[in-house]
């Protein structure tokens, strides 16, 4: 199947787009030259009617991301440009970031799970790495005890998570692929039993973005995060049936397949989605481009499409 769409794209509105020509007249004009019959604008923004912002997430509101709205030139090009969001779920705490009477605003919403890179947001830093940052902190003081725990925590806080997981090395006592592999599983079901995502998805169409993927890892890292997904196939065959029977999509995001050798039929992805294919799952397709020249990277979705075997009818709204 010939990938015609791409629902998940980031211009300048987004605070992570770095590309400085990312407008959103260079995006339909790109999307025309590609042979795009649908373009959807996804820019990243939280409701602000939702507490529980990120400082990231704090100044990417509602009433800002509809300037990007009005940004959209009059003449598309004959391309039919659908102004969406990417809002947050937060499965540490069961949050999401948008009520479902504001995302009946834009034509569709992608809410992603696994943004495991955002720690202590999106998910709570593993016990392994807490505790180490703990007892770095209580270091600092003994050595320094003029300073306030609040300083000495902020200090402990300084060190990526990477960093932190590698001096702990021999130490750990949490797999964290693992780990990794448990929150996916429980941040999607309990996305599932949200409520006020449930009323979303009945108002609105709706998809989850980049499903079951971990983001912040290696890809050596994933592919044992995935081998302990596909472990419990069944539990993910009855998570994406309930998704089905929501009426829930889900992306197809091409920045997530990183094994094109072999027609990308290798890939831990295509696994995971052939699954959601079995379970009566309809899809959309999209580069998670935070650049124009980016969008191109549509064209690896036709074989992708080929390996994960989904065919035109299983399109979902809003490019079915």
């Amino acid at each position: 199947m010939r990938i015609d769409h791409d629902i998940h794209t980031h211009t300048l509105f987004s605070s992570c787009c770095y590309d400085p020509l990312a407008t959103m007249k260079a995006f339909v004009e790109r999307a025309h030259e590609l042979g795009h019959r649908i373009l959807g604008i996804s820019n990243h923004l939280w409701d602000e009617r939702v507490p529980g912002a990120s400082a990231w997430y704090r100044g990417q509101t509602v009433d800002y991301g509809f300037e990007g709205k009005y940004a959209i030139p009059a003449d598309t090009l004959g391309v039919k440009v659908l102004f969406g969001t990417e809002t947050e779920y937060c499965g540490k705490d069961d949050n999401l970031g948008m009520l479902a009477s504001t995302a009946a605003r834009f034509d569709y919403v992608l809410v992603p799970h696994t943004h495991t890179h955002m720690k202590n947001f999106v998910i709570r830093e593993s016990s392994d790495v807490a505790g180490y940052r703990d007892r770095l902190a209580a270091g600092i003081i003994e050595k320094f005890p003029e300073l306030s725990p609040e300083m000495a925590d902020r200090m402990a806080s300084t060190l990526k998570y990477a960093e932190v997981r590698a001096l702990i090395g021999a130490g750990a006592t949490v797999d964290e692929e693992k780990y990794l592999a448990d929150f996916c599983f429980s941040s999607f079901e309990s996305l599932m039993k949200n409520g006020e995502f449930r009323k979303m998805a009945a108002s609105v169409p709706t998809l989850i973005a980049h499903p079951f993927y971990p983001c912040g890892i290696t890809r050596d890292e994933k592919a044992r995060v995935f081998a302990f997904i596909m472990e419990q196939k069944d539990r993910l065959y009855a998570d994406f049936a309930e998704c089905a029977s929501l009426g829930v999509g889900l992306d197809v995001n091409i920045g997530t397949y990183g094994r094109p050798e072999n027609g990308f039929a290798d890939d831990p992805m295509v696994a995971v989605m052939r699954v959601a294919v079995e379970a009566g799952c309809r899809f959309a397709f999209g580069t998670d481009t935070h650049s124009v020249a980016g969008l191109d990277a549509i064209r690896k979705g036709d074989a992708i499409s080929a390996a994960i075997g989904i065919t035109g009818g299983m399109l979902a709204d809003p490019v079915s």
